[in-house]
């Protein structure tokens, strides 16, 4: 993982939010190869083993490898990038399994920055995209992340984390197996995948005083 992305991560239990502090055992021109990232609050601890940071995913389903044609990477990366709008440099973006194939060359049409979750064998780090198997929880700060998008690979359990993650006006997209939150505006849906939008934040307005 390039370690410019370390500073994007968080501990995944219940409490106050904290960033992690790393201990490198193996860095390469600035990719951390193995590590072990301490969380200052609770002393739980995140290894990253051949780049990939590894957050409670020991029950996650791996998804099978896959060997993608340049031109169905691009394809992908424009059908995610439409779907999640993902037009604003320097954001930051969740690609969940199947999704995670066109990561890097959603990096190459936008300035952003992917973190790809659980991705199929093929999906190469790089200093925009940073590779993260997970379980039950994502470790990304609250509203940190413009949008996410998930496979049906993924257990429901992963939804109200990545809810938190996506900021306020963001979307989502998830499999027809995993029904959308409630809170959430629906944009589209097919038998395969829904489209939704996490609720804007509503500013009050004030009366002027006279």
């Amino acid at each position: 993982m390039f370690i410019e992305l370390l500073e994007l991560l968080r501990c995944t239990s219940d409490h106050a939010e904290s960033s992690l502090v790393a201990a490198f055992s193996k860095v390469t021109n600035r990719f951390v190869d193995e590590a072990t990232l301490g969380c200052p609050v609770c002393a739980r601890k995140f290894p990253i083993t051949n780049g990939i940071g590894q957050f409670g995913a020991e029950t996650a389903v791996k998804p099978a490898a896959r060997n993608w044609q340049p031109s169905e990477r691009e394809e992908l990366a424009t059908r995610i990038g439409a779907f999640l709008d993902a037009t604003e440099a320097g954001s930051t973006v969740l690609l969940g399994g199947v999704w995670a194939g066109g990561a890097q060359k959603l990096t190459e049409m936008v300035e952003l920055r992917v973190f790809a979750l659980n991705p199929p064998a093929g999906v190469i780090e790089s200093a925009n995209v940073g590779l993260l198997a997970v379980a039950e929880s994502v470790p990304l700060a609250a509203g940190s992340c413009a949008g996410a998008a998930l496979d049906d690979k993924f257990s429901p359990g992963l939804l109200p984390s990545i809810l938190k993650m996506v900021r306020a006006g963001g979307r989502i997209v998830g499999p027809t197996a995993i029904p959308p939150p409630p809170t959430v505006l629906v944009l589209a849906k097919d038998d395969s995948y829904w489209v939704a939008q996490k609720a804007p934040e509503i500013t009050p307005l004030r009366r002027a005083s006279r």
